[in-house]
């Protein structure tokens, strides 16, 4: 691909990204987990009516499921950006088994809402540590990047669609209207989405990502089926935050492409090793590509754009 078309491509993404807003995270805990309050890293839970805003999200995770075809146990990523994405703004993680707390700050974290936490108190002292690492890796939010669209009929139907799609790493928009300026539009019931095709979340996954094309997704993965990324930016600069909803949160080192030409990038992670940095940076003509050392549940890498 010429440069000039993925300059295009990414300019195009961040065309979409709206102005840097000004709003971060804000994360609430239950009495139970009154000492994170007191150490600065959250806020006491709200009550009442001020609790009534905050939606009820699922504990986010892996679960393992038998593989007909295969005889073999197959992941299934349990996340909740794909309800990020479709409106939830402020979740309540209610219940919350031991080892999930962490992660859904994190995943909070990535997708920009509010979160009410409700740890196992065996988790109490680990979601201090990840609020405290996220609180210093705080920055004022930049919208999500994507050049996918979805539009959104609200059907049921794409419940799954939208879900599949975060997993596979294929970062969209949701719309109500096809927009002219992405790359590809997704519409439930057109000639290439027909409505039977959502029947089968992952077959529609791998339609919308062979329409799309390997050499336009603006992120891409390699060594993992268990992570999933969030790009945010605008015209300087982009965000990639991986999170890792393996069963033990840890993510060996893994491969990552960047669509566009980026320089000076910043790594930050939680459970790394001291001292930890990416290693084989690439900046080729269409994309920057490093690797990511080993890292528990989240890595944050901020990347200046190359002019």
């Amino acid at each position: 691909m010429r440069q000039a078309s993925v300059s295009a491509l990414v300019a195009g993404a961040l065309s979409l990204a709206a102005c840097t807003q000004s709003g971060r995270s804000l994360f609430y805990v239950t009495p139970p987990s009154a000492a994170l309050v007191e150490q600065g890293v959250a806020s006491a839970a709200p009550t009442g009516s001020a609790a009534a805003g905050f939606l009820e999200a699922p504990a986010p995770g892996v679960r393992f499921q038998t593989n007909q075809a295969q005889a073999t146990q197959a992941p299934w990523v349990d996340s909740n950006l794909w309800r990020f994405q479709r409106g939830l703004k402020r979740a309540n993680y209610a219940k919350l088994p031991t080892g999930a707390a962490p992660l859904a700050a994190a995943e909070a974290f990535a997708g920009h809402v509010d979160a009410i936490l409700n740890p196992d108190p065996a988790d109490v002292a680990e979601l201090g540590k990840m609020l405290a690492f996220l609180k210093a890796q705080d920055q004022p939010v930049m919208a999500a990047m994507a050049n996918i669209g979805v539009v959104d009929d609200g059907s049921p139907a794409l419940d799954e669609v939208f879900n599949m799609l975060t997993r596979r790493n294929l970062l969209y928009r949701v719309t109500k209207t096809a927009d002219r300026r992405l790359d590809l539009n997704v519409r439930l019931g057109s000639l290439d989405f027909p409505k039977d095709s959502a029947a089968n979340p992952s077959d529609f996954a791998a339609r919308v990502r062979e329409k799309l094309g390997d050499d336009r997704r603006l992120v891409r993965l390699y060594g993992t089926n268990t992570a999933i990324a969030h790009l945010s930016g605008d015209e300087n600069r982009v965000r990639l935050v991986v999170l890792s909803y393996s069963r033990n949160r840890t993510q060996p080192g893994l491969r990552v492409r960047v669509l566009g030409r980026y320089k000076t990038p910043r790594f930050a992670a939680f459970g790394t090793a001291p001292g930890a940095q990416l290693t084989d940076i690439d900046t080729g003509s269409a994309a920057t590509e490093f690797s990511v050392p080993l890292f528990s549940t989240i890595a944050i890498v901020d990347l200046d754009k190359m002019r």
